[in-house]
Parts: structure tokens; sequence; C-alpha cells
């Protein structure tokens, strides 16, 4: 589309112009939009106003109205049907250097003639700055323009992508993978090859063949194969992971932990925790100890135990968990799935099966980013969380709550050390705040709650925000972006994934004819 004059400014208040359309072909367009006919006045689109230095203002249309509702009962009754537009300024573009600078320090006068932007002014507001590109979509108002993100930036750092359940976060998260083997430029538009180590927590199995004939190899750790030993963790760490309070827990488990490391070399299992704080247990209460400073008789077998039950329980329960414990307890054939994925210089991508209820959840997400973050410094490595509020739920905050641990220190600390974050849930105000506040970009799909639309109101800069009350109705595959990967605030639409994950909507009907047939 070339550019169009639309009409004049008429009122000006600080950032918000109205602007009056007197044009009569420009008022058809909009009262009668006809098939694919594309109007230049439309909801979300860029206008621009020239400035006497060769340069323009920026603004979008945030809001159209009939002129006759503002205008007077006499106005009225001559049927004056003009139109009105209401945008915010956002920035300034220069002809002759092509760049867009978000900010305004220049105004419109009274009657300064508006037009549309032409789709190459667009290409050029909407380009980045950087030496690779990767394509991501197309401008939803403008489909010839399309829309890249500086891919260090996007994988580099963190991003957050969030939308109600079936708006296509799975399958965005699949088409920006996908892209770095088919989408990938350098700022030239030459195709450009990567090898990218991403790993998928995958709590619904939707990424099983997501990645298949797609030039990137990918690798797929059922639960069962998941290994994660926990004599790497701390001291610290084991007294967050059995729940050891202070006082007589902490030290009495402190202790067995270091007889087990001089006796079996950090080769010891649950069982071997507890025995040993059986044995202090039978030695505090039999003779004087100078760590305890306790003399024989003065406590009693039975009152050690019973300080000491809620621990050894806690350790017990783990031990009986037989799914949990051929995961974290230590064998000496167990190899860390961590250290596996470090060392593989094959696959790709590390789909990672995680169906697990909410305890053992928290478990598995404590240790494994422990790990990740203790053994995978530099090694450029991208974390997704699918269902992200399952892991980093801003509830689970506390002595002893694990999930959420490590994955802030990643949140906080991870991008300088090569490991960022791709934060995907459906209720992102539910989300950890300290991870969310890390991100640097997002990708926002349809979110109707009225919580999570507070939070993303939040996260948007201040001239951004007016894309809000377009999320509610924004369609499957469409989204919001915004942030530093990003050149420019839009709605795109998001290049289609191929192979998709399985997220698809259940079908009912057609389960419960099966099972009338099966009668």
């Amino acid at each position: 589309m070339e550019k169009i004059k639309i009409g004049k400014v008429v009122e000006i208040e600080g950032l918000n112009i109205i602007i009056e359309i007197n044009e009569k072909e420009i008022s058809e367009k909009i009262n009668f939009k006809v098939g694919n006919q594309v109007t230049p006045v439309l909801i979300n689109k860029l206008i621009s106003i020239a400035l006497l230095n060769g340069k323009e203002l920026i603004g979008k249309i945030e809001k159209i109205v009939e002129n006759n509702r503002f205008y007077t009962e006499e106005n009225f009754k001559k049927q004056d049907n003009k139109i009105c537009i209401f945008a915010s300024l956002i920035g300034i573009y220069d002809y002759y250097t092509k760049k867009f600078d978000e900010g305004i320090n220049n105004f419109p006068f009274i009657n300064s003639e508006v037009y549309s932007i032409s789709s190459e002014i667009k290409k050029n507001i909407m380009n980045i700055s950087s030496e690779y590109k990767l394509k991501i979509g197309k401008s939803f108002n403008d489909n010839d323009v399309e829309i890249f993100a500086n891919p260090d930036i996007l994988f580099g750092k963190h991003l957050g992508i969030f939308g109600n359940t079936g708006t296509g976060k799975s399958c965005t998260v699949t088409s920006i993978i996908q892209g770095l083997k088919h989408r990938l430029t350098d700022k030239e538009g030459n195709l450009v090859k990567a090898s990218p180590k991403i790993i998928i927590f995958d709590s619904n199995n939707e990424y099983s063949n997501a990645f298949e004939n797609t030039n990137l190899k990918f690798l797929k750790i059922k639960k069962e194969d998941l290994k994660l030993p926990h004599n790497k963790l701390s001291y610290i760490e084991y007294y967050k992971l059995f729940g050891a309070s202070q006082g007589v827990q902490v030290p009495v488990l402190k202790e067995s932990l270091q007889r087990n490391k001089e006796i079996k070399n950090d080769k010891y299992s649950f069982s071997d925790i507890k025995d040993e704080i059986d044995k202090i247990i039978e030695k505090n209460s039999e003779e004087k100890n100078k760590d305890w400073n306790t003399v024989k008789g003065s406590f009693s077998y039975n009152q050690w135990k019973n300080w000491l039950n809620p621990l050894l329980n806690r350790i017990e329960m783990l031990e009986q968990n037989e799914e949990l414990k051929l995961i974290i307890d230590y064998n000496e054939e167990t190899k860390n799935t961590v250290e596996k994925i470090k060392n593989d210089k094959e696959n790709n991508v590390f789909i990672i099966e995680l169906d697990f209820d909410k305890e053992e959840l928290d478990i598995i997400m404590f240790i494994f980013s422990k790990l990740l973050y203790n053994e995978c410094k530099n090694e450029n490595i991208v974390l997704v969380l699918e269902e992200a509020h399952r892991y980093i739920n801003e509830e689970d905050i506390g002595e002893y709550k694990l999930g959420n641990y490590y994955i802030q220190k990643i949140a906080r600390e991870g991008r300088k050390f090569g490991i960022s974050l791709i934060v995907s849930s459906q209720r992102p105000s539910e989300l950890s705040k300290s991870v969310v506040s890390q991100c640097n970009s997002f990708i926002i799909h349809r979110l109707t709650n009225k919580s999570d639309n507070e939070f993303v109101y939040r996260i948007l800069s201040n001239h951004s925000k007016g894309y809000l009350n377009l999320l509610s109705g924004l369609e499957k595959q469409h989204a919001l972006v915004c942030g530093e990967a990003f050149g420019f605030t839009d709605i795109i639409k998001i290049e289609t994934a191929n192979p998709t994950p399985k997220s698809e909507d259940p079908k009912m009907i057609e389960k419960w004819r099966d099972n009338e047939r099966k009668k």
C-alpha cells in the first residue's frame, strides 16, 4: 500500500491527537469495505505527519468514531458525517537514514496533513539492526511486511510467550525453533546454518513429532530415562530437599552426609543417608558427644527419634516413590541426564517428558535446574518451560519450596553464562514475578482473563499499552510481539510451524461416538 492522504489534525493533547477525515474516498472505504479491499484507516494502523526537517512523526490509530458524536446539535442536523481518528504519537522516522526512533521531540500543528505510511516505510520501521535475523511472521495489517527478530536477543536473553489455551503458544515455540534451520539469515538476507542446543520441558507430550523432517536433530527423553542423581546437591540443598528444620535435624543430616561423603566418596543413596542418621541417634543417646553437648542418659533414644522422625519420614517417602527414586537416587550405572545433554554433539533439541504430579515435579525441577546452572555455563543452552506456571508459580515461595530456586537464579544470572529461558504459559499472572521481570521480549497471544491482562499491561511500554484492548480478540496464530528482540511493537501472524506440535483440542464427540460403537 502506497502513501495516501487521510485527513488533518484537529486536536492535540500531549502525545494524543485527533484527525478529521475529510476525504470522501477514504470515508467510503472505512464505511463500506468490500471484499479484500484494504483501507489505510484501521485500528492499529500507522500514520505519518511531515515535519519541516525532512522527518516524519509516526502515530498509531487507537480509535475511530463519527465526528458528529462530538459536535453540536446544529452540526448534527447538517448531517456532517465526517469521521474522526484518535491516534497516539509513538516516534519519529527519518527519510534519509530510513531509521525509526521511539519517543517524540516535535509535535504537529493544527491542520497538519496526515497520511498513511507505505509498506516500504513500515518495513523500515519494523526493521531490526542486527548481524542476524530470524523471520517470525508477517504484520497483521500489512501482509507484505515480514517481521523479523534479533535471534541473539530472542534466544540469548529470556523470552515470555503467553496466551489462553488453544491460541497457538506451542506452535509459536515450535515455529521459532524450526526457523533456526529455515528462516535464519544474515543482514544481507543469506540463509545461515546453525546448530542450536534447546531443552524443552514437555508436560503434555506435545512435541514428540514437532521436529521430524526439519533438519533439526532431536532426542526424546522419556520420564523413565531421566537421571538426576541427588548426590550432586550441596548441604544446604539437601536441607531444602528434605525439609530439615534448624536445631536438631540440620546438624544430624549434615553429619550423616559428611560421613557418607567420606566413606562412600559421594556414591551414596537415600538408604545410606537414613542408615547414618540411625547410627548418629544410637551414638548420641548412649555417650557424650562434643558436637551435641549431651551426656549419657540426658536424652533417650526415643527423644532423638521423635526429633528426627519427620526428617526420616521425608527421606523414606522419597525412597518409597519408585518412579522418583529411579530418577534421583544414586545408582552406580546412572548417567546424569544434564551431563549427557551437555556432551551431546549431535542433537539440537532435547524433549524431556515431565508428566509428574506437583511435588515430584518440584523436586525434579530443583535438581535439574541446579545441575544445568552448575554444569552448563557457557554452553549456550535454551531451556523452554512449557506450561511454566507448573514450575515457577508465584505461590511456590518459601523456605522449602524447591522448583523456583534455581530457575530464578538462571533468570537473574543465566544469560551471562549462556543459559536462557523461554517461558510459555496460559496464566502469566500466576508466574514468578522474579522470573518474568527478567524477560526482555514477549510474544502474547489472546488473553481474556482480567488478572492476566493487568499483568501484561504492567510489562508493556507506554506507547504499547493501547494494544491491550486488542488481545482478547486475537485469532489463533496471531500475537502481539514486543520487547528488545523486535524492531517495533506490532500484532503479527506467526509463521506456520511444520510439523505442528500435538496440541489440538480434544475431539469429544468422535470419542463418545467410538464409545457408542463399542457397546
